[in-house]
């Protein structure tokens, strides 16, 4: 048994989470998941929506994990190989398989997808937090897409849970309003937990926080995607 099947996902996972651009994966990865948008106040109509804007570089770094070495992190990613030296109390999350039962009310969750040029987007994963975040995040300063290096991608609807209602439907509060998530069987839902350093191992995927000179600030913490 892989180490992802312990934690509660099938082998697939990796499959269906990882960036299309690495994995050759279509535009339907996430056709199981419908996003509504609820007017929840007066009759007037919804403001003509304007072009989609690609986000315009990371804040974060991810790379793939090749060694563990006391406190530090061999890497390697786009930025190249590197040894990354995390800090002593460096908070850490790790995503892991979810289901709706995890999805409880006042929980920061985020919809993350990949926008285009005709106001459209490639949805990837609901993700839940469990632990400490910042307002608008789900895991620290992490919105949960961070960690699969896929740049355009985004959180398309954030909020904390409503509520879960029959059919699969979840009810985020948005500050806009509620928005409504048609979640079936097989989606990919994630929850980002606190968990600690030593839960890391060669062959996760990471990603670390940039400072405001543009280099690694991995004090912030880092999000961890187990690997297989």
């Amino acid at each position: 048994m892989t180490r992802r099947e312990a934690l509660g996902g099938g082998p697939g996972w990796r499959q269906v989470l990882a960036p299309a651009a690495a994995l050759g994966l279509g535009g339907a990865v996430l056709v199981a998941i419908v996003v509504v948008a609820r007017n929840t106040g007066g009759s007037s109509p919804p403001p003509e929506p304007g072009a989609m804007v690609m986000p315009v570089g990371a804040a974060y770094a991810a790379f793939t994990i090749e060694r563990v070495e006391g406190a530090n992190l061999a890497v390697a990613g786009s930025d190249g190989a590197r040894l990354v030296a995390i800090p002593p109390a460096t908070p850490v999350w790790l995503l892991e398989p979810a289901t709706l039962g995890d999805a409880l009310a006042g929980l920061p969750v985020a919809v993350i997808g990949v926008p285009n040029e005709v106001r459209n987007a490639t949805l990837r994963a609901v993700v839940i937090g469990v632990g400490g975040a910042t307002p608008g995040f789900v895991a620290g300063p992490f919105a949960g897409h961070e960690v699969w290096g896929e740049a355009n991608a985004l959180p398309l609807v954030s909020g904390t849970v409503s509520r879960v209602e029959e059919g699969g439907r979840l009810v985020i509060l948005t500050a806009a309003g509620e928005a409504e998530v048609w979640v079936s069987a097989g989606a990919p839902l994630l929850v980002a937990r606190e968990g600690s350093f030593d839960e890391v191992q060669p062959g996760d995927r990471v990603a670390v926080p940039r400072g405001a000179d543009g280099g690694l600030d991995p004090s912030r913490g880092i999000l961890v995607w187990p690997g297989d």
